[in-house]
């Protein structure tokens, strides 16, 4: 266990059938805010929301329209994701996966975060990740080469995104997402 790096908890995906009830539900009985919502580059361009009730947490809950009820491939859970502290861990965690015979892989960047998706056994969608020092609005869906450097990544991630809507130093996200949130609260 020492070679894989120790995963904290982040947040959960869910598959929707009617995406405004369910925001509803999590923002006005729950308390979440809505940090990022739009189109996923997919199939289907499913909308995607992003909820938190924590500014160190960009989302808590990501809600996807487009549920099919029957089977794995239709059901409830869309992912389970957990931090890891740094590319290095990433690549670690891939590495593990690898060694345990997982062979499907998705690493993509999301400008603000980069991960790697794997299934488990059953099918299920695991995502690893770590944050980048930046906000970027959301969905952001690109390919991610964990070959390159650290400081490859970080520079390349920066020259894509620096000039999009929103982008800022992740503190700066962070700040104005708590006085969001204390504002709730009052």
């Amino acid at each position: 266990m020492a070679d894989i790096p120790r995963l904290s908890f982040s947040h959960v995906g869910f598959h929707v059938h009617d995406i405004e009830t369910m925001v509803a539900f999590y923002t006005e009985l729950l308390g979440l805010d809505i940090t990022d919502r739009g189109k996923l580059p997919i199939p289907g361009d499913p909308e995607i929301v992003f909820l938190s009730s924590d500014p160190e947490e960009h989302h808590q809950i990501a809600l996807v329209e487009g549920r099919q009820d029957g089977g794995i491939e239709g059901g409830v859970l869309n992912q389970i994701s957990f931090h890891v502290k740094n590319l290095t861990e990433l690549r670690a965690i891939k590495a593990a996966a690898e060694n345990a015979g997982v062979t499907r892989f998705m690493p993509m960047t999301h400008g603000r975060g980069w991960s790697v998706y794997f299934p488990d056994p059953e099918g299920n969608l695991i995502e690893c990740f770590v944050d980048t020092p930046w906000h970027v609005r959301q969905p952001v869906v690109d390919a991610l080469d964990l070959s390159q450097t650290d400081e490859e990544i970080l520079a390349q991630t920066e020259t894509t995104y620096g000039g999009t809507p929103d982008f800022q130093p992740m503190e700066e996200w962070k700040r104005a997402l708590a006085q969001r949130l204390a504002e709730r609260w009052e």
